[in-house]
């Protein structure tokens, strides 16, 4: 019969180890130091042990509490904090009670406990209690309230900025993500918000800064982790992402994020087996991201059937998921379904978010299912270098077919807004015109 072995980090592993002789008063001292660094596994830990030694320490209990909190954990929370005698009850018992409510998703208790406190903070899990039960006018009003209320601001301003930042407000809210910094420059949720908001805006140099402070200032924090791979993938840093996406691997072992991530870069080295491998388990997802990577990665196996059905699901349900269209069309185009992915990437590329590519990919469609004539005006509107792409495929398309004429009415409609600097549009021209020459000699 086989052990089987829980997986524990390295840190984790070590602090076990080293816990042989330690007294109860140093223990306690190492979760303090331990919580006060933001190393809530190591705290956790240290404070178990205590725990189940003396089940009454009420010192040990109150900052188990907090320490489930901050791991996301409101359920143990709660416990923990349901244990402690009415003495022993900290002055912010209440909040951390409606935190643990948030936690559980028990929003209608979070909600009632948090209006009840009347603080900042209270407010801040009242307005998120809101939200999860959509009321973003009663969320918005708990949010504002919480600006006047007494207390620490700084992840009132964070989720508040957040919130408007979700409503499209993004000067609102990287003023408000400003606050939450200056409220507190080294708390996890105002960098977490200033990131996400510097992302979003396309400031990724600013992000990934915010991003780095937080990891480096809260090493378990999975969203920072993330957060700063992510950013570092954004800015086309992947080489400096591997080392971090190794250790999230080694620390998340599971995590379906991660997972994504490492086949990312599996897809950046082309070993697609391995991409499919990574990504087995997590290709239903209802994140497309994984579901289009494995998509792709069945392609370049050679096994374009299996993506087909695949592709097609993720448009129908996503169809403004562009990468998602442009997959589908390449894959249907590859299987001699050039009808269809005619139609498939059309929407795409006559859209004023399409790209040059996109309309030679719309223009090579047209090309294989006879449709030339119906690009006309995706051509006319395109810019110029959309129409390069696309009205070259179409002078092949004829040249191919041994349409010279055609072919050359394209080329030289190309010339006329173009020039002569198009050393291959004039090469096609020339050899147009001696297939013509040749014909009409024959």
């Amino acid at each position: 019969m086989k052990r089987r072995f829980s997986i524990v980090t390295t840190a984790a592993m070590a602090l076990a180890l080293s816990a042989c002789g330690l007294s109860p008063e140093e223990r306690m001292d190492r979760a303090e130091a331990a919580f006060q660094d933001h190393r809530y596994s190591e705290a956790r830990l240290d404070l178990g042990t205590l725990l189940q030694a003396d089940g009454s320490d009420m010192q040990a209990l109150e900052l188990l509490a907090r320490t489930q909190l901050m791991l996301g954990d409101g359920v143990g929370a709660e416990a923990s904090l349901e244990r402690l005698t009415d003495d022993a009850r900290p002055a912010d018992y209440q909040q951390l009670l409606a935190e643990a409510f948030l936690l559980q998703g028990e929003f209608e208790s979070a909600l009632a406990a948090g209006e009840g406190l009347g603080t900042a903070e209270g407010l801040r899990i009242a307005a998120q209690a809101h939200l999860a039960l959509g009321g973003n006018e009663a969320a918005l009003d708990a949010f504002q309230r919480g600006t006047r209320a007494d207390g620490d601001r700084s992840r009132l301003y964070a989720d508040y900025a957040r919130f408007m930042h979700m409503t499209g407000d993004t000067v609102v809210a990287a003023s408000l993500a400003d606050m939450a910094r200056e409220a507190d420059p080294e708390g996890l949720e105002p960098l977490l918000a200033s990131a996400l908001i510097a992302q979003d805006n396309g400031a990724l140099p600013e992000a990934l800064g915010y991003f780095e402070q937080a990891h480096r200032l809260w090493p378990e924090s999975r969203t920072a982790l993330l957060g700063r791979i992510g950013a570092l993938g954004d800015m086309g840093r992947e080489d400096d992402a591997r080392a971090l996406i190794a250790d999230a691997a080694q620390r998340m072992p599971g995590d379906a994020d991660v997972a994504y991530l490492q086949a990312r870069l599996a897809a950046e080295d082309a070993d697609w087996n391995k991409v499919r491998s990574l990504l087995q388990g997590f290709e239903s997802s209802p994140d497309p991201r994984p579901q289009l990577l494995y998509a792709r990665a069945l392609v370049e196996l050679g096994l374009p059937e299996q993506a087909l059905p695949r592709l097609t699901a993720l448009v129908r349900r996503m169809p403004e998921l562009a990468d998602a269209r442009r997959q589908l069309a390449r894959t249907q185009l590859g299987l001699g379904e050039a009808g269809a992915a005619f139609e498939t990437i059309g929407t795409l590329a006559t859209s004023d978010t399409g790209t040059p590519a996109d309309l030679a990919l719309y223009a090579e469609a047209a090309r294989q299912s006879n449709q030339i004539d119906r690009i006309g005006r995706a051509l006319a509107e395109a810019p110029p270098e959309a129409q390069v792409l696309a009205q070259m495929s179409e002078a092949d398309a004829h040249m191919q077919a041994g349409r010279w004429q055609q072919a050359i009415a394209v080329l030289e409609d190309m010339r006329s807004w173009s020039g002569d600097a198009n050393v291959m549009l004039l090469e096609y021209l020339a050899n147009a015109r001696s297939q013509l020459d040749e014909g009409s000699q024959g």
